[in-house]
């Protein structure tokens, strides 16, 4: 059985050292699995979180296609997501969960692609207090 390997994106800022955002393993002699961890609307180039819920989303995005680009795999290989948002179904800028404007990013994110499984789940908080989305 092939080995794991574990990294991090070159530009992504290294989280902790016991913390890698991708894991790829092959799990035949033309398949490979791969996992990545939660992405959030951390711009890598500013080191900023803006905001807005839906500035996020986009960065989250952006974020995980990196991820993707890196394996090279696309938006069309993607079997799940989870998407957390901090305050799902309570008012305020962190309550918008269920705003169309964090769908609309997230079908305009998929592009042409049949929408994968994916649960939405309301949370308390992310790993940063500013942090409103993770997928």
């Amino acid at each position: 059985m092939a080995e794991p390997q574990n990294f991090n994106p070159p530009e992504h800022d290294p989280i902790s050292p016991s913390y890698s955002q991708i894991s790829r393993v092959p799990i035949s002699s033309t398949h490979t699995l791969v996992s990545i961890a939660g992405q959030v609307g951390y711009d890598t180039t500013t080191h900023t979180i803006p905001p807005t819920l839906g500035e996020q989303c986009s960065l989250a995005f952006a974020n995980v296609d990196k991820c993707l680009e890196l394996v090279g795999a696309t938006r069309k290989d993607v079997v799940q997501t989870r998407q957390y948002v901090v305050g799902l179904l309570k008012g305020g800028e962190g309550g918008k969960g269920q705003d169309p404007e964090r769908n609309k990013r997230y079908l305009e994110w998929l592009g042409d692609s049949p929408p994968p499984p994916s649960a939405l789940l309301g949370v308390e908080s992310l790993a940063h207090e500013k942090l409103l989305y993770e997928i």
